[in-house]
């Protein structure tokens, strides 16, 4: 993450942009000094806060936790199986 001047930012705007859009860069933009704002992508601000959505859901959290603690001890199905299940559902 690149921290750079609101006056700097104002000059690359278009370079800045593309390559937030593109390579994900982000950019700390400053004003007087103090750390202001952020430039990120759209696609990465979208899973932010679908990532917050999902961290505040209670029982979505409960799930995750218990897919890890299942997981971790081995509890799980074959690919095969899944895909099988998945197919018969659509």
């Amino acid at each position: 993450m690149e921290t750079i001047s609101i006056t700097e930012a104002k000059a690359r705007i278009a370079e800045l942009a593309d390559r937030v859009s593109r390579q994900h860069d982000r950019f700390t933009i400053t004003h007087n000094g103090r750390a202001d704002v952020m430039l990120i992508s759209v696609a990465e601000y979208e899973s932010m806060r679908e990532t917050l959505e999902l961290l505040s859901d209670a029982e979505a959290l409960a799930d995750l936790r218990q897919s890890r603690e299942d997981f971790a001890s081995g509890d799980t199905f074959p690919m095969d199986e899944v895909l099988g299940e998945l197919k018969r559902r659509s």
